[in-house]
């Protein structure tokens, strides 16, 4: 927990201001009761009423001095909490867009949202409020106790010392309240995995009729965060009984103490009324402490959550020149466009998920030749996908090594590497934005014309123009209002924005009609010229016009050659395109 501290560093200065605040603050509530012992014993028990006025106008000038700082003091809390939350928020940001697609592997969206916003929100508190306050209820606690011992260090023991006993209280109870704050943190991440699971699939379960199996189950994971809540205030509200009722004991002993003291004048009334007084700060501190200790266990827990992620192994990132092995060969990376040439080769590449039992890829040994095009086939799961996904370095292989142009992807800038590939995926995503915007992704300072130009090549330019507001139009969550071929074509208008010198097609062609399959091929046809291609294809008539055809069984490469050599061949790709031209031909004759 103590490392939340670092993202308060960058605003010492405004920590700093609030802290003095705070220690004026503290000082003036400790003052008042003097002032007042002074107006009881001077002018009350003395007579001196000349003196009523000044007592009154210093009290009147606290007052005001107060009002003031109180004032600055909420403006510049509130400006540094939120301050320190976006810097936690970047910081998890920024994290999240670096870590590698195995993370993603085995994470829910909804989980990783909830360490964002909940958590966040609960570091926020601590770090700009509690803690703050924290720090002035302590230092009242402790010029009270001071101002306490110089009236009467009798009655300054009997006022110390349940303090201390309720502040070792305070410290078990904390202690205790971790574990379950944990276990809330998880439920409530539960939560909000199991809403958005839903919301994302909301098609899905309109499809099925599932609304209320869906609601039962949002349901039962609330049931969970309630019951955990409860929990946790039946465990803090009896830690509370104790805490707080110490305090109260310690009041009603200074009345009875000091009454009889006053009595047998071994003080002044003014005196007492000026320990009643320090009393009710000290228990209007030790009050706030105690009531602020949940939310110290809570944050506690949510720090640790906060820095797991933060603290999560970068798997695969850009090498240091400084300290990296292969430095010098980082310095001989290509930097200008010019200088990518765009071949690949696999040499002796296997690759297993953390999770799976069994290798994805097997001594792949494959060499794409600059400026060709290479088709992969196989049945779902002999690892198509897997073999692309190593290009641009999403996952690093098991054994053996990728390289392009000459050099192993992993001694390659990340950033240089991504800019010379195109991907375009099956899923295509689209962001909620303009259709401009979403074409000029990659590209964000690309011209109108630029934007245009690409959106002709990937035959998209059509059916854009012909929307009311054009490249202006605004398109819903993961491109909703577009038809798959569009969001597609889109997609390929994207990645050639980038001018890439390797062209990923994932697949982008398995679940279209024949009429957009047409403009899609006629549009991969335009942007594959004199770039490096490489095409994952369940349609063999995608596949037959590139240059070099493979098939995928299991992770190895069974057969491979032209789509003539294959077909003459009869194996696996022989038979599958045979299964499919047979299909055409009874979709047109039962149309």
């Amino acid at each position: 927990m103590l490392r939340l501290f670092d993202f308060l560093r960058p605003h010492k200065k405004l920590l700093v201001q609030l802290i003095i605040i705070n220690v004026l603050l503290s000082a003036m509530l400790t003052a008042a009761p003097l002032i007042i012992k002074r107006i009881v014993d001077q002018v009350i028990d003395a007579k001196q009423y000349n003196l009523l006025m000044p007592y009154l106008g210093v009290l009147l000038l606290i007052t005001a001095v107060r009002a003031t700082t109180t004032y600055f003091y909420s403006y510049g809390q509130n400006k540094l909490g939120q301050l320190v939350m976006t810097g936690v928020r970047t910081a998890l940001y920024r994290k999240l867009l670096a870590l590698p697609y195995s993370f993603y592997d085995k994470e829910q969206t909804g989980r990783l949202m909830s360490r964002v916003s909940s958590d966040v929100e609960s570091t926020r508190i601590f770090l700009s409020q509690i803690l703050i306050e924290s720090m002035s209820h302590v230092l009242t606690i402790v010029l009270a106790s001071l101002a306490f011992l110089q009236q009467d260090p009798y009655l300054a023991l009997i006022a110390v010392v349940p303090i201390l006993i309720s502040g070792a209280a305070m410290y078990y109870a904390h202690h205790e309240l971790t574990e379950p704050w944990t276990s809330q943190h998880e439920r409530m991440a539960q939560m909000s995995a199991t809403l958005q699971d839903n919301l994302a699939g909301i098609k899905v379960v309109k499809a099925f009729a599932q609304e209320e199996q869906a609601q039962g189950r949002f349901q039962e994971v609330q049931r969970d965060v309630r019951s955990g809540s409860l929990s946790i205030t039946d465990l803090w509200s009896k830690r509370w009984a104790l805490i707080g009722s110490v305090p109260r004991f310690m009041q009603l002993a200074l009345i009875f103490v000091g009454g009889y003291r006053v009595m047998n004048g071994e003080i002044s009334l003014g005196t007492l009324v000026a320990i009643l007084s320090l009393s009710l700060l000290l228990l209007g501190a030790v009050n706030a402490l105690g009531t602020q200790l949940n939310s110290v266990s809570q944050t506690a827990t949510a720090a640790v959550r906060i820095f797991e992620l933060l603290d999560e192994p970068m798997t695969i990132q850009s090498p240091l020149p400084s300290s990296d092995p292969v430095a010098v060969e980082y310095k001989r990376i290509p930097r200008g466009v010019d200088e990518w040439r765009g071949e690949i080769v696999y040499n002796n590449v296997s690759f297993i998920y953390p999770t799976a039992k069994a290798r994805t890829l097997i001594d792949i040994d494959l060499r794409i030749p600059t400026g060709s095009s290479l088709a992969v086939v196989g049945a779902t799961g002999s690892g198509k996908s897997t073999l692309i996904h190593l290009i641009g370095r999403y996952y690093d292989p098991t054994s053996g090594h990728v390289q392009v142009d000459g050099r192993d992807v992993r001694s390659l800038d990340l950033t240089n590497l991504r800019s010379q590939i195109g991907m375009v995926a099956q899923d295509t995503l689209l962001f909620s934005t303009t259709i401009a915007e979403n074409i000029a992704f990659g590209r964000p300072d690309a011209s109108q014309a630029e934007i245009e130009r690409v959106a002709k090549l990937a035959q998209a330019h059509d059916f854009i123009t012909a929307m009311p507001e054009g490249y202006e139009t605004k398109i819903g969550e993961r491109g909703a209002g577009l038809s798959g071929g569009q969001r597609q074509r889109i997609a390929i208008a994207r990645a050639m924005l980038l001018d890439p010198r390797i062209l990923i097609l994932d697949d982008s062609m398995s679940a279209v009609d024949a009429e957009t399959e047409r403009l899609l091929q006629a549009a991969i046809a335009t942007v594959m010229k004199g770039r490096t291609t490489v095409l994952v294809a369940h349609r063999l008539a995608t596949a037959q016009h590139a240059d070099h055809i493979i098939v995928l069984r299991d992770g190895q490469i069974v057969e491979q050659g032209t789509h003539a050599e294959l077909d003459a061949a009869g194996g696996h790709y022989h038979h599958v395109l045979e299964m499919q031209q047979m299909s055409a031909r009874e979709s047109l004759e039962a149309a």
